[in-house]
């Protein structure tokens, strides 16, 4: 009854914002306001996982213009998300898209406000995409560009013959969008004494879960690539703050566990080339900081050597897009420690468009190649109505506890959505 009467309640606001939306997207044309995305999904959970089921409501707007060498954009989204059950919740959150001005020539841009900034190559587990701000609201749900968020910075691009120099400063850190604390998709579960990637830690049960210090800087990059005769290539450095949260035990009475976003400097290389009927990508990254927790629960960080190679192809010439990765990475610590310090996985995503382009089917995974850990998203889309979609969707996870899978085992969903561009 309860799940019923929250549903109820919740419905409100967000098909208010629905609509708010819909109506901007009827005057877009008159007022140059552009509505990026609307989105609407509902879904129910097969184990209930402390919730019976979700819904979420999306919506993005922007207003972007130029006059000679100068150029704007203004953008907001907002996201409702609702959860009911015994863990039930709602909340609305009003977020900055890209809002800068820009200065640009024949080989130089020079842009300053938030904007989205995504460096690398491959699709899903990119070690050199570190500058973005994380979107973990709904874990891995979405596909990774809707994983980023856009970011305070300052932008100076350059591009020469066959090569371009990306210098990148974030001068205010912002930290990631994190799930409310009693979604299930937080990677924090002090209910049962779970984190995302160390697993069952029955000590936290009921331990208070408090934020970092987020004041200061966000840090910098400078990325270098070119292209080649038959493969295109980069280097870059950066030294950034981790967006995403990493949560430190502080022992005491009561349990604490604080969140800490600690500095790096990530070392990065990349390529992509086209051989034997397919386009292969490759990134190699040295991160010099990731956090750590020792058995006895101390703090510590030690450097990674993170190994991406990818292949995208179109078997016999067909529309069907085939994208494969193997992904491995190796922390370098001489301590024993709760965290997985060697993790190798094959990820892929295989689509399908068929009836003349008006259906698609979409399957993606993700599995552990050295440890238990499976997630698998099959959906089917109809997209016969211009820039708009259907989609009917199944989220399924299993695995060993310490890896995502596992964590989030429980989780297994069928989503029904429609979203669309105006």
């Amino acid at each position: 009854m309860r799940g019923r009467q929250m549903r109820s309640a919740w419905a409100t606001p967000g098909l208010v914002m629905l609509g708010v939306m819909a109506a901007l997207s009827a005057h877009a044309q008159d007022t140059g306001l552009k509505v990026d995305a609307l989105r609407l999904e509902v879904g129910g959970f097969t184990d209930e996982p402390g919730a019976t089921g979700s819904t979420l409501v999306h919506g993005a707007v922007s207003l972007r213009g130029d006059s000679g060498d100068w150029s704007y954009a203004l953008g907001a989204r907002v996201d409702a998300h609702s959860q009911y059950g015994n863990r039930d919740f709602d909340r609305v959150r009003l977020d900055y898209t890209e809002n800068y001005l820009r200065w640009q020539q024949k080989d130089m841009r020079v842009t300053l406000g938030t904007q989205n900034v995504l460096w690398g190559r491959v699709d899903e587990i990119s070690p050199i995409d570190r500058m973005g701000r994380v979107d973990f609201s709904r874990a891995v749900l979405d596909k990774l560009p809707e994983r980023r968020r856009a970011v305070p910075a300052v932008r100076t691009e350059y591009f020469g013959e066959g090569f371009k120099l990306d210098g990148v400063l974030l001068p205010v850190f912002d930290e990631a969008v994190m799930p409310e604390s009693r979604s299930v998709w937080n990677p924090v579960d002090t209910v049962n004494g779970r984190i995302l990637g160390i697993g069952n830690l029955p000590g936290i049960v009921g331990a208070r879960v408090v934020k970092a210090d987020i004041n200061g800087v966000g840090g910098g990059g400078l990325r270098f690539t070119a292209e080649g005769d038959n493969v295109d290539y980069g280097f870059s450095v950066q030294r950034v703050r981790q967006s995403q949260p990493y949560y430190r035990v502080v022992p005491g009475a009561p349990l604490v566990l604080q969140a800490v976003h600690p500095f790096s400097t990530v070392l990065g290389a990349e390529l992509e080339t086209e051989r034997l009927g397919a386009t292969w990508r490759m990134e190699v990254a040295v991160n010099s900081a990731v956090p750590l927790t020792t058995q006895s629960f101390q703090y510590r960080t030690d450097p990674s050597l993170n190994v991406v190679i990818g292949a995208e192809f179109f078997p016999g010439d067909s529309e069907t897009r085939v994208t494969l990765q193997l992904a491995g990475q190796h922390i370098m610590t001489n301590q024993v420690v709760l965290d997985r310090t060697r993790i190798y996985s094959f990820t892929g995503e295989i689509e399908h468009p068929f009836a003349n382009g008006r259906w698609r089917a979409d399957l993606r995974f993700a599995m552990g190649l050295n440890d238990r850990d499976l997630y698998i998203n099959p959906r089917l889309s109809y997209t016969g109505i211009d820039r708009q979609e259907i989609y009917l969707a199944a989220h399924l996870f299993s695995g060993a506890a310490n890896t995502l899978g596992g964590f989030y085992r429980r989780n297994d969903s069928v989503v029904l959505g429609w979203q669309g561009k105006f």
